[in-house]
């Protein structure tokens, strides 16, 4: 009887995994979107919104368009690299040039050990890249880089706030 039993499962999961293979095998995967966007649900960014947050720093403009310009002129082959991001987008930031109204190229970390990594990056392209000395509030904004450093239990993408980075 067991073995009856056995067998009517084992046919039966045998029969829906062809079939399985049957109804996909015509498919083709869908197209990316016209923009080069990743097909599936879009995920909010995060921008860390009220969290202290490490920033390294690739410039200060005094307007956006000049911003923009000098990021374009920052390749960093296909990862992404600095963001531009108006500097009242962080509560702190303090780098002698940037004040309110400026704009910066910044790519922000949770832990220092993204930062730094960042940082050697940025340098190994040839790019300027400053870790600002104290932690700044996000206070929300613009996405600028948050999700793209390792965790530090080393379990894979770091996706959500860790206790250093909360006030």
């Amino acid at each position: 009887m067991r073995r009856t039993i056995a067998l009517a499962i084992g046919v039966a999961v045998g029969v829906l995994g062809a079939l399985g293979v049957f109804t996909t095998a015509g498919r083709t995967a869908p197209e990316p979107a016209p923009d080069g966007a990743p097909v599936g649900p879009r995920v909010a960014p995060d921008t860390g919104a009220g969290e202290m947050l490490i920033v390294v720093l690739g410039g200060v403009y005094t307007t956006r368009e000049e911003a923009e310009a000098a990021n374009a002129q920052m390749a960093f082959a296909d990862l992404a690299g600095y963001y531009v991001v108006p500097v009242a987008q962080f509560q702190g930031f303090e780098y002698g040039v940037g004040a309110p109204g400026d704009f910066a190229l910044v790519s922000v970390f949770r832990t220092e050990q993204g930062a730094k990594e960042f940082a050697t990056l940025a340098q190994s392209f040839g790019h300027p890249a400053t870790i600002l000395p104290n932690r700044v509030r996000s206070l929300g904004g613009l996405y600028a880089g948050l999700g793209q450093e390792a965790h530090p239990d080393g379990s894979g993408p770091l996706i959500h706030p860790v206790p250093e980075s909360m006030p």
